[in-house]
């Protein structure tokens, strides 16, 4: 659907998320970006630098917002609807992530053409981001209209004179005719019927892979195939209950891997540095960090690695980010999703199992397990015991239909045509094998039985026979000797074969 220009006399009027846009002066042309910085913790602290930066008869400031997430593409549909505004000012909190740099980099140099598996996006030349290509969208409108500052951190020394200062010099739009707004429609799917949800039981999906990326890759099928649409205050989502992933080799992904999806190894291995950090950021409800080692009184992460030291086969390691004194109350912020850490020593290497609360699985999910693949070596390494698994349950684990990842997770979930596993490095597919292990099946003639050998590193684990195929079906199954779905249909056609050639 094509961009609808109309031309009327402009106060600050949001196209989307308006319920979590803080309107100041709808005449203004300044939008505030707070970043990570809750609005709250913003409006006090420049109330107290000068009171009038947020008084709306006076204010420049047209809105405030924070901007975190992949909501980029949508406050430039705003501002392209609010001409008016022309100016953006960042304060707040970044958390070190880049998303300063990807405004400056949108300004200055624009959109490209790219392709994510298959489908058509923009990219911000020069970074990670990118958008859908929505039509009507106009960058080259944006970057000739729009300027953008960042001021750092609401602590910073000479923000009180500074911001104020810059304010009152930014250029004004002489008077004129009434401006044009432009309204372009970002496509959002429903996830009630953006695909035919198949039968499943919405809290029992597991994955098993060994590398970050293929667990994703797997529960973002299983959760477009078999998420159930429910309707949360902040929109649809497609969710799936409990959802265990485990990653058996947690390793980083090559750099050229992660871009096919759009996702930056840089921005994954700060957020693995910035997790360990305790120190908490003026105006910040919490962090992983400071929950984990500064916010109950005690370095969680040093008494885990203590107990781990002092007993290699404790299950005391256990540490909670959830406080129930803060999180539960009526009025708490922002809540934790990460909500706890067990470590155990398992066949000689430190396991983690983390739990979620909520989980967004296209723009978190992965950032986060990086995150865990950090905190799992510092314990190790401390510990002086070699990393192992990564356990992932996520409670609540959802799909947002309006992300802009949204087509790509439809592309996955399209392609995904075989169960085995795949080496990106080679490009090609190997057969996964069943950690329950592997059959050989014969025929013995003289017998006039069908032999099924299960087997484990090369070790006989059971011997089966019959002279039915079902027989050992249901010996195999009552044994729970197959994991893998692959690997029953295979273990069925060989003794289904094995009973015809007895037969013949």
């Amino acid at each position: 659907m094509a961009a609808r220009h109309i031309l009327v006399p402009v106060a600050f009027e949001a196209v989307y998320h308006a319920d979590l846009l803080h309107v100041i002066n709808p005449d203004g042309d300044v939008g505030l970006v707070t970043l990570w910085s809750p609005f709250r913790t913003v409006r006090r602290k420049l109330e107290e630098l000068s009171p009038a930066l947020l008084d709306p008869a006076s204010s420049r400031i047209a809105v405030v917002a924070n901007l975190y997430g992949d909501g980029m593409q949508a406050m430039f549909c705003n501002l392209l609807f609010n001409p008016q505004v022309r100016h953006l000012v960042g304060v707040g909190e970044d958390l070190g992530l880049s998303t300063c740099d990807e405004i400056e980099a949108f300004l200055e140099h624009g959109l490209e053409d790219d392709v994510m598996l298959g489908t058509p996006v923009k990219r911000v030349r020069g970074t990670a981001r990118v958008f859908p290509d929505v039509a009507g969208f106009d960058d080259a409108r944006l970057r000739a209209a729009l300027s953008f500052r960042h001021f750092g951190k609401l602590s910073r020394p000479g923000l009180g004179e500074e911001l104020p200062a810059y304010l009152d010099e930014l250029p004004r739009a002489s008077n004129g005719a009434p401006a044009e707004r432009v309204r372009v429609e970002i496509p959002e799917a429903d996830p009630e019927v953006a695909l035919a949800r198949r039968p499943a039981a919405v809290g029992a999906h597991q994955v098993v892979r060994s590398r970050p990326l293929d667990c994703w890759e797997e529960l973002v099928v299983r959760a477009m195939r078999f998420g159930h649409p429910v309707a949360l205050r902040k929109g649809r989502r497609l969710e799936l209950l409990n959802a265990k992933a485990v990653i058996t080799a947690p390793e980083p992904e090559p750099r050229d891997a992660l871009a096919a999806f759009g996702f930056d190894l840089d921005r994954f291995e700060e957020y693995g540095r910035r997790i360990l950090t305790p120190e908490l950021p003026e105006g910040i409800s919490y962090t992983y960090g400071n929950r984990l080692r500064a916010h109950f009184g005690a370095d969680g992460l040093a008494t885990a690695i203590d107990l781990l030291r002092a007993d290699p086969e404790t299950r005391g390691a256990y540490v909670s980010l959830w406080d129930n004194a803060v999180d539960l109350t009526a009025d708490a912020g922002s809540k934790p999703c990460l909500a706890t850490l067990f470590f155990r020593r398992s066949e000689g290497r430190v396991t983690l199992t983390a739990t979620y609360r909520s989980h967004n699985l296209l723009g978190a999910w992965l950032e986060n397990v990086y995150g865990l693949m950090a905190i799992q070596r510092y314990v190790g390494e401390r510990a002086g015991v070699e990393a192992g698994a990564i356990t992932v349950i996520s409670h609540s684990l959802g799909i947002d239909p309006r992300s802009p990842r949204f087509a790509m997770a439809r592309s996955i979930e399209a392609n995904w045509e075989r169960d085995d596993d795949f080496n990106r490095a080679a490009g090609k597919y190997s057969l996964r094998e069943d950690p329950n292990g592997y059959f050989v099946v014969s025929a013995d003639r003289e017998r006039g039985l069908i032999v099924a050998e299960h087997r484990f590193g090369g070790i006989l684990v059971k011997r089966y026979e019959a002279e039915r195929a079902t027989a050992i079906e249901q010996q195999v199954s009552a044994d729970m000797a197959v994991s893998l779905v692959s690997h029953a249909m295979w273990l069925g056609r060989e003794l289904s074969a094995k009973e015809r050639l007895l037969r013949g």
